[in-house]
C-alpha cells in the first residue's frame, strides 16, 4: 500500500460481528521442547525454510494454571461449553473435547527472553489457546495464496497491454508515487505478503493482501515456542505430530537469495532492515527483534534509518559497514509525505542504484497490494480473460469487491447500477478507503442507518473507495479465565506467504459482537496456530 505500515498495533478487518498484524527476538534460555534440526546454510542458497517439529516431552505432563492474568484486564463474555462437533475442524474438536480444552494454555514459567521477543510486537493480550489448521486446509491455502498473487502480478498485462504506468494511476499511485515505484525499469515484485482472511465455516475468504515486505507479525512462532512450555498442550502436538512454519526462516531464504543473485561472496550477507527516519523511533524495538531473530539464519542485519545511509566507496553502508541489502520497511507514503521527503527519496534510491543494493521489497510492489487493485479482480474485463480455474479461485476465495464509482457493473450475472446497488443492499456490503490502516474511514453498511449509510455511500463515490461483499465469519470457541467455560471469539487470520511458501499466520481475535473491526486499536488479542504436517 501506498501510505500504509501493515503492524500488528495499527492495522484492522471488518467481521461479522468484530480482525488485522506486526513483528519479534530469539529467546536466549533453553527452548521449552525439542526441535528438529534447521538445516545449515547452503553456500549459496541460503537456508532451507522449515517448520519446527514437536517431538514427545520425557517428563510427567501437569495441568497447567489458568493463564487469565492479561486477559482479566478485559473480560470475556462466558458461554456454556460447546460440544467439540461445533469446531471448525477435527484437529480443533479433539483439542476442545480434551480433559484441558476447557482451559487457557499459558505456560506457569514462561521464558523471559522469548516472552520479551513476542511483547516486542504483539502487545500484552493474547488468545487463550492456538487454532489449529489441518494439513489438507493448509495446503489448499497455500495454493489460493499463490494464484491470487499471480492474478494480482499479471494485472497489467491482462488489463492495460502491459503499461504499468497506467497500472500504477488506476491503483491510486500519485504521479510521484509512481514515478519512484517504478523508476528501475524490469525489477520484479517480490512475493512477501500477508493475506488477511475470515473463515466462514466453510472456506477461507481474502479481505485483503498485504503485498509488502512492512508487515507485522513475522515474531508469531516464538508465541509458538512459548506456548509449548504448556505441558498439555505440548503433548497434544507431540501425538498429533502438529508443526508450525518458520517465518523468520522462510524470509531469511528470500533475503539470502538476493544477496546471492548479485553475487556478494561474503558468507554471512549484511542486511539493513531500514525504516524511514521520522517512524523509526516507534518501531526500532521490533526491527531490533527481528534482527536478533535472522541471526541464526547467517544473516547480520543492522537495525537502522535512512538517515543513516552513506555512500562510501561505492557501496551502500550504515554507521561505516557495507551493506549487501536492503530491508524495507519504510513505504511510499512516508516517501511522498511532503516535497521535502520526496527530495531525500529521491536520493536515497538513487544512491541504491548506483551501487546496485537491492531493495526489498521493491517499492513497485505496494501497487500490487493495492486494494484496488484486488477490486480489479472483479472487473469485468478482467473476469473476460479468465480460465475456469482461475474463475474458479476468485469467485470461491475473493469476496465480491469493487471499485465504487458512477455507472454500471456486472453484478450477480447482470448489469446493475453500483451505487444503486450499493444502497438496496447496505447490510451485506463494506466500504473501504483504497489505502488507509486500522479501518480508518471503513463503514459497515448493518451497522449503519439507511441516512448514514447513503452518506458513506455519496462519499465513497467521490473518493474512489472500494466496495466488497461482507464476510460472516464463524466464531471459535475459546476458553475463558476462571470459570471452565468456553465462549465464541471472531478471528482474523494473518496468512504469509514469503516466496511461494505458506510462512505461518498471525492471528488477532475478539469475542464475538464486540464490534466490527478487530484491530489493536480495539484491543484485539494476538495468537499463534498449529497445524498437522503436509506429506
Amino acid at each position: 500500500m501506498a501510505g500504509c505500515r501493515r503492524t500488528a498495533r495499527s492495522r484492522g478487518c471488518i467481521a461479522r460481528c468484530a480482525g488485522r498484524g506486526h513483528r519479534g527476538a530469539t529467546g536466549r534460555i533453553g527452548r521449552p521442547v525439542r526441535l528438529a534440526d534447521r538445516s545449515r546454510p547452503h553456500p549459496r542458497r541460503g537456508p532451507r525454510p522449515c517448520s519446527c517439529r514437536v517431538e514427545p516431552r520425557h517428563r510427567p505432563h501437569r495441568r497447567s494454571a489458568p493463564a487469565g492474568a492479561r486477559e482479566s484486564r478485559q473480560p470475556m463474555t462466558s458461554a456454556a461449553p460447546v460440544p467439540p462437533f461445533t469446531a471448525r475442524n477435527s484437529l480443533t474438536a479433539r483439542w476442545l473435547g480434551s480433559s484441558t480444552g476447557a482451559t487457557p494454555v499459558w505456560p506457569d514459567q514462561p521464558d523471559p527472553a522469548r516472552y520479551e521477543t513476542v511483547l516486542d510486537g504483539l502487545e500484552d493480550r493474547f488468545l487463550t489457546r492456538p487454532a489449529f489448521l489441518e494439513a489438507d486446509e493448509t495446503k489448499a491455502l497455500e495454493k489460493d495464496l499463490n494464484g491470487t498473487v499471480d492474478l494480482l502480478l499479471s494485472l497489467p498485462d491482462r488489463l492495460f497491454g502491459g503499461d504499468v504506468h497506467a497500472y500504477a494511476a488506476a491503483t491510486g499511485l500519485r504521479p510521484e508515487q509512481a514515478r519512484l515505484a517504478l523508476r528501475t525499469p524490469g525489477q520484479q515484485p517480490a512475493r512477501i505478503g500477508r493475506a488477511d482472511l475470515y473463515h466462514d465455516g466453510t472456506r477461507f475468504r481474502l479481505l485483503e493482501f498485504n503485498l509488502s515486505s512492512a508487515l507485522g507479525g513475522l515474531q508469531t512462532p516464538e508465541l509458538n515456542r512459548l506456548l509449548l512450555a504448556h505441558d498439555d498442550l505440548a503433548a497434544f502436538a507431540a501425538s498429533e505430530g502438529l508443526t508450525f512454519p518458520d517465518t523468520v526462516g522462510a524470509l531469511a531464504a528470500v533475503i539470502l537469495e538476493a544477496a546471492y543473485d548479485l553475487g556478494r561472496s561474503r558468507e554471512t550477507p549484511r542486511v539493513a532492515l531500514m525504516d524511514w527516519h521520522a517512524g523509526y523511533a516507534k518501531t526500532e524495538p521490533e526491527i531490533r527483534a527481528l534482527a536478533r531473530l535472522l541471526e541464526p539464519h547467517g544473516i547480520e542485519a543492522i537495525p537502522c534509518h535512512t538517515g543513516q545511509v552513506r555512500e562510501t566507496g561505492g557501496r551502500i553502508t550504515v554507521d561505516g559497514r557495507p551493506i549487501d541489502v536492503v530491508y524495507r520497511y519504510f513505504t511510499l507514503g512516508e516517501l511522498t509525505a511532503d516535497a521535502s521527503s520526496l527530495a531525500r527519496a529521491e536520493e536515497l534510491l538513487d544512491a541504491f542504484t548506483r551501487c546496485a543494493t537491492p531493495l526489498l521489497s521493491p517499492l513497485r510492489t505496494s501497487m500490487h497490494g493495492n486494494k484496488r487493485a484486488l477490486a480489479m479482480l472483479w472487473d469485468d474485463r478482467c473476469q473476460a480473460t479468465y480460465t475456469p480455474v482461475e474463475q474458479d479461485l476468485v469467485h470461491r476465495f475473493l469476496p465480491w469487491t469493487r471499485e465504487l464509482r458512477p455507472g454500471t457493473a456486472l453484478i450477480r450475472g447482470e448489469q446493475q447500477d453500483l451505487p444503486a446497488y450499493c444502497l438496496r443492499h447496505r447490510s451485506d456490503l463494506v466500504l473501504k478507503p483504497s489505502h488507509g490502516l486500522g479501518g480508518t474511514g471503513t463503514a459497515v453498511g448493518r451497522s449503519m442507518s439507511d441516512q448514514e449509510w447513503a452518506a458513506a455511500v455519496d462519499t465513497a463515490v467521490k473518493e474512489h473507495y472500494v466496495v466488497q461483499e461482507l464476510v460472516r465469519p464463524s466464531p471459535e470457541q475459546f476458553p475463558t479465565p476462571d470459570t471452565g467455560e468456553l465462549s465464541p471469539w471472531t478471528l482474523n487470520w494473518g496468512a504469509f506467504l514469503i516466496g511461494h511458501q505458506y510462512a505461518g499466520a498471525f492471528l488477532r481475535g475478539l469475542p464475538t459482537g464486540r464490534g466490527d473491526v478487530i484491530s489493536y486499536d480495539n484491543k484485539a488479542y494476538a495468537g499463534c496456530v498449529f497445524e498437522s504436517r503436509r506429506t
